[in-house]
């Protein structure tokens, strides 16, 4: 016969908070272990040869839990190349607001009778970046709906709603042909750039074939290049010069006669004469008419407005220029912002400091930081991981433009400019990141989420690199790697708690 004892302990108060401070502190030392092993972790992969000057900064941030993981030379300043297109499109979301929609408007100096429009029609933009082929036929085909099936005067191309600053005057090489350099205008077409097609010719000997788009007759073709045997190298030499009222795209050198269709994408020179030539081409192909040619000029005020095409949201612009990095979006983004602000025409330097005070309403005085564009792709940009690391707070802190804001950024192993980064890594589509990179430059900021689910936001600014891009960027990447495996507790810490509470 089996017996059975029942007992009882009284536990004295003092016994029990002891009990329950220790039990607390176990936690504290646990979460301390994750955060420190993370630390240490980050710090030993930053013990590279590519970084031995030691000018870099790294931040990362618990959204979740309000403190900071991991700080090293958070408050210094670096270039920051692309990652300053993270302050320019967060100024643009908060200013403009994610639905702002860009119009281009057509005018009428004259009136129309039996679909023919008797004087000049006027097409007027205000900064669209997104006008491209799908938009421009769209924009066309509203004017044939009027309906107009002739125009009797020329087509005015009116871009007065910027400047006529078409560059930033500290970037380098900031007249070169390079398509990523392309020139500003508040009337631009297709990012102000080209795309040129070369296909070898069928005989050895013969000019390849080279179609450019958009087919236009603002671009001429002086082809001087030859098609040569298999097995001999490629040396194909493109290049854009500036015309007067056109660009000449100049092909020399050569081609294997078994080598692929070659594409060069240039920049153009004018953009009011571009999109206005283009336009005209494109009313011709919808059935209208028109009897003048193309010019510049401004919209007057005896003049009537007949068309107002708008550009999509700009939540949605600003996933391209954030997934992919356009330069071109970011400073017509900038200019748009000081037309808004301080009234037209909207310049750089205007721009430039509305996003210095959305900076300053931060926290930070000018002192602390320098802006001279958009996009980063001036070297005179200083700004700190702590102030990177602030914007991203800011905002993922507002909720009216926190999702537009995150889905714009690339998608770390899926799309952008990251679709080949951690493609074997499970989680890599927990991070949303801005990539950055000039010469001797590369950076890395945006939001990710642990193991357990924590949510990060950080920024890796990386200067003066004494290694090729491709190792900078590894770097980043066992970084985010060890960000996204990040566990502030033990692993078994919560089941060895649940366990105790049954014996209990």
């Amino acid at each position: 016969m089996k017996r059975f004892f029942y007992f009882s302990v009284v536990i004295p108060t003092t016994l029990v908070f002891c009990f329950g401070a220790w039990f607390v502190s176990a936690q504290e030392t646990s979460s301390n272990d994750g955060v420190s092993r993370f630390r240490k972790t980050v710090a030993n992969q930053l013990r590279h040869p590519c970084l031995k000057n030691k000018n870099f900064g790294v931040k990362f941030v618990s959204l979740d839990q309000d403190d900071i993981l991991l700080s090293i030379r958070g408050d210094q300043q670096f270039i920051p190349a692309s990652n300053q297109k993270l302050l320019t499109t967060a100024s643009s979301l908060k200013y403009l607001g994610p639905d702002y929609r860009f119009p281009t408007e057509l005018y009428s100096n004259g009136p129309i009778k039996n679909a023919i429009l008797k004087g000049d029609l006027y097409i007027r933009g205000f900064g669209d970046p997104k006008l491209v082929t799908e938009q421009m036929w769209l924009l066309a085909t509203q004017l044939r709906n009027i309906p107009i099936r002739k125009v009797d005067g020329d087509i005015v191309a009116d871009d007065s709603y910027f400047d006529d600053v078409r560059r930033i005057k500290t970037w380098r090489d900031k007249f070169g042909p390079q398509a990523y350099n392309a020139p500003l205008g508040a009337l631009s077409f297709n990012f102000n750039t080209i795309r040129t097609m070369i296909n070898p010719a069928q005989k050895v000997g013969e000019h390849p074939s080279v179609v450019v788009s958009p087919n236009t007759e603002y671009i001429k073709i002086l082809n001087k290049a030859k098609t040569v045997l298999q097995g001999r190298r490629n040396g194909l030499i493109v290049n854009r010069l500036d015309r007067e009222g056109f660009d000449h795209i100049t092909i020399t050198g050569k081609i294997r006669k078994n080598a692929p269709r070659a594409r060069y994408y240039l920049n153009i020179t004018d953009p009011p004469i571009f999109t206005a030539t283009v336009f005209k081409e494109y009313l011709n192909r919808a059935g209208v008419e028109v009897g003048g040619t193309v010019r510049t000029g401004k919209v007057t005020s005896g003049t009537k407005r007949i068309v107002r095409h708008k550009s999509e949201p700009l939540s949605l612009i600003i996933r391209g220029l954030n997934k992919f990095s356009n330069n071109f979006i970011a400073e017509q983004l900038v200019k748009t912002l000081a037309a808004h602000r301080y009234g037209e025409p909207g310049s750089s330097e205007n721009g430039v400091k509305v996003i210095s005070e959305y900076m300053e309403s931060l926290g930070f005085s000018l002192n602390d930081f320098k802006i001279v564009d958009g996009s980063g792709l001036s070297h005179e940009n200083r700004l700190t991981p702590d102030q990177i690391v602030a914007v991203l707070l800011d905002v993922f802190r507002e909720q009216s433009i926190y999702p537009e804001y995150i889905s714009s950024l690339a998608v770390m192993g899926v799309d952008g400019s990251t679709a080949n980064r951690l493609v074997n890594v499970p989680q890599a589509s927990r991070a949303r990141v801005k990539t950055g990179t000039l010469n001797g430059v590369s950076a890395l900021s945006g939001y990710l989420q642990s193991l357990d689910g924590e949510r990060l936001a950080f920024s890796i600014l990386m200067n003066d690199l004494h290694c090729n891009a491709n190792t900078a960027l590894r770097i980043q990447d066992k970084i985010i790697t060890t960000a996204l495996n990040f566990r502030r507790k033990q692993s078994g810490t919560k089941t060895e708690v649940s366990e105790g509470n049954k014996k209990q």
